[in-house]
């Protein structure tokens, strides 16, 4: 019934394997566990490798690193069930009833977006940013996420059916870190499919320093605009967005250049917020629009 797909990079999936396999059996389903590692560091294979011994699972390595959108197009095309549940490496699995709720929800849904969780307990000074912001942005309940299903659309943690994958797939010319997910959600809906949201998290394993994360949030926003350029409605989008929108609102006021010299009054000072003990999101909002402004400054929308 259900093939389970994880992505491996740089991170030990031993305990989220064997909890989920735990969960499986107890459910008595048909399952498989499909891992695929994009070229980890050798710890990392040899810990995980153990794995392919357990009963239902299947460990794969790639010899280099191809990315997100290849990793789970290439899972999708192994594997056997009709049911694809999609999940992140850096999580784990934090209630009991987690495959449960999938299982009973599938009948009524073609796609199911279950959510995030991060620990009440804030993480040591140089990964607050990343676990504020999944605590402040993206641990949101069904109910909001559902008034815009597709938009709110996220890789995390998510199941479909396989007839509806081969459909859609992940576009393989993003590259890097961000809006995969975005572009999934959108050409989903542009097939008819409305993505169903369901309180059914996985808890994310913050493993991002500050730093690092301020970088794939700069790449996050250069695949923004290669989403940009393939959506068909483009306004519609920008709209939905709400950095293209505040960045749009800059170009049609001629205010671009005024923002730049006005973050650059403040940037030690926001930069010294988002690598502290108490990042403020405004400050990242900040970061963002200045990152938008100079690399996308000649690009009108």
């Amino acid at each position: 019934m259900l093939s389970v797909c994880i992505g491996i990079y740089n991170y030990d999936v031993n305990q989220l394997v064997k909890d989920l396999c735990k969960q499986a059996d107890k459910l008595g389903i048909e399952y498989e566990i499909l891992l695929l590692d994009d070229a980890s560091k050798h710890d990392y294979l040899m810990k995980n490798a153990k794995l392919d011994f357990l009963p239902h699972v299947t460990y794969l390595q790639n010899y280099r690193n191809v990315g997100r959108s290849v990793i789970r197009n290439t899972l999708a095309s192994k594997a056997k069930y009709p049911y694809l549940l999609f999940m992140d490496c850096d999580t784990k699995v934090s209630h009991p009833d987690y495959l449960k709720k999938y299982v009973d929800t599938a009948p009524t849904a073609r796609v199911i977006s279950g959510g995030y969780e991060y620990k009440e307990r804030k993480p040591k000074k140089n990964y607050v940013l990343r676990w504020a912001y999944g605590r402040q942005r993206e641990m949101v309940p069904a109910e909001v996420r559902n008034q815009q299903p597709n938009l709110s659309f996220s890789t995390f943690n998510f199941l479909i059916e396989k007839e509806i994958f081969k459909t859609v797939e992940f576009d393989e010319t993003l590259s890097g870190y961000g809006h995969e997910d975005t572009l999934f959600g959108l050409e989903l809906q542009e097939h008819g499919i409305i993505v169903h949201h369901i309180d059914n998290p996985l808890r994310h394993e913050v493993v991002a320093t500050n730093e690092k994360f301020l970088k794939q949030t700069e790449n996050a926003i250069d695949n923004l605009f290669v989403v940009y350029e393939k959506v068909k409605n483009k306004q519609q989008f920008v709209e939905g967005t709400k950095l293209l929108g505040t960045f749009q609102k800059l170009q049609r006021k001629r205010m671009v250049k005024l923002y730049l010299r006005f973050y650059s009054v403040f940037k030690s000072l926001i930069i010294k917020n988002l690598k502290s003990n108490k990042p403020n999101m405004r400050c990242f909002d900040l970061y963002k629009l200045n990152y938008i402004c100079q690399k996308f400054s000649d690009r009108k929308i």
